[in-house]
Formats: structure tokens, C-alpha cells, sequence
């Protein structure tokens, strides 16, 4: 497998529809659109997480701009691939926990983030 094919498989399959026994161009929409949502939601919660500051649960809208929304879509790149085919490989079918899962672990990979910025600073 050559690197350009072995970094394309990592970024755009998640593991999702692994058992289906139909291929075709149905299912590849399918798992297209999956992985476009679990992206946008792994973003939105890196994102969501910079608008809110702790310990008061309060808005923060200077972070409310497209350039903190991008570098959310950035991590949220690195990070979302090798956890949603690990997810995926235990609930082969997809459900609402993909979707949460997703979510909270943008939240709570900025959170740790920032929490340990602040301890080691």
C-alpha cells in the first residue's frame, strides 16, 4: 500500500458500515456522509469547549470566529480517525453513541488540554 493511499484510508474511513454486505455507490454516500458528520461534531465540540469557560459556565464570544472554528476542524482531523474506528469495531452498527462520542471527545480532548496547559505553566 503505497503512503499517499495508507494516509487517504486513515482520513476518510472510519470503520463505519465494516459488516454491510452491499458495496456500491449507496454505501459509500453513506459512510461519506457519516464521516463528514462525525468530523463536523468532533469540531463543533473542540469549538464549544473555547467558547466556554470554566469553572463558571459562562460564554466566551471572543473565540466565536471562523479562525477558532478552523483550527477546531484541524484537530478535530488528527485526533477523530483512529478513535471512531476503534468505537466502530465495537458497535459495528451505527447509532447515537458515534455521534456523542464524537462530540465529547472534541469537548473533553480541549478541556484536558487546557487544564494541563494551565497545571504545567
Amino acid at each position: 500500500m503505497s503512503a499517499i493511499k495508507f494516509i487517504e484510508d486513515y482520513f476518510k474511513d472510519m470503520g463505519f458500515f465494516h459488516n454491510e454486505e452491499y458495496l456500491g455507490p449507496r454505501l459509500i454516500q453513506k459512510k461519506t456522509r457519516w464521516t463528514i458528520l462525525v468530523y463536523v461534531l468532533v469540531s463543533l465540540g473542540i469549538f464549544c469547549r473555547q467558547i466556554t469557560n470554566f469553572p463558571t459556565v459562562s460564554m466566551n464570544m471572543t473565540n466565536f470566529n471562523f479562525s477558532v472554528f478552523a483550527a477546531s476542524m484541524i484537530v478535530g482531523f488528527a485526533i477523530l480517525p483512529y478513535v471512531m474506528k476503534k468505537i466502530s469495531r465495537k458497535k459495528p452498527k451505527l447509532s447515537y453513541e458515534h455521534t456523542l462520542s464524537a462530540f465529547g471527545i472534541g469537548f473533553f480532548i480541549d478541556l484536558t488540554n487546557s487544564i494541563l496547559l494551565k497545571f504545567f505553566a
